[in-house]
């Protein structure tokens, strides 16, 4: 009888997380008329939260520019391409990650644009830098997955 009681506290416990913890769960083909998609359903996502206009504003941006990375560049040439978006929010935190099946890349090798560049490369992923308050890069088998953290009131 005791151990009955004992499993019944982790899952009243995995309950409260479920339930301070809200996620959105999609896949979308890998095709640039997407992308308004993933930001649209997103931003819907995090309205619920105390962002400000600016702050959905950024988040729509970087989601956008970390959306047509994976469109681009995250393609596999063996199979169907998706981009899987998965957003994560508590009160005070916005988490989204967007995967490929590409080939990867290392985010470090990837050199800012100066100001006076023409080229495009690079300008995507400085944009997602400056607009969240945390962007890390997680190397999949295959693909890659950009993980970016928007906090309320920064």
């Amino acid at each position: 009888m005791e151990s009955t009681g004992a499993m019944a506290l982790p899952e009243a416990a995995n309950n409260l997380i479920a339930r301070a913890c809200e996620t959105l769960e999609f896949k979308v083909p890998s095709h640039p008329r997407m992308i308004s998609v993933i930001r649209h359903r997103v931003r819907k996502f995090a309205r619920s939260m105390l962002f400000t206009p600016s702050q959905l504003d950024d988040i729509s941006v970087a989601v956008g520019e970390a959306g047509t990375n994976a469109v681009k560049y995250g393609c596999n040439p063996l199979g169907p391409n998706k981009v899987k978006v998965t957003a994560e929010k508590s009160s005070d935190v916005l988490r989204i990650f967007i995967s490929d099946t590409g080939p990867g890349f290392d985010p470090s090798k990837v050199c800012p644009p100066g100001i006076e560049d023409l080229c495009e490369c690079g300008r995507g992923i400085m944009c997602v830098r400056s607009l969240m308050d945390e962007v890390i890069f997680h190397s999949l088998s295959p693909g890659t997955c950009v993980e970016m953290v928007k906090r309320v009131g920064n």
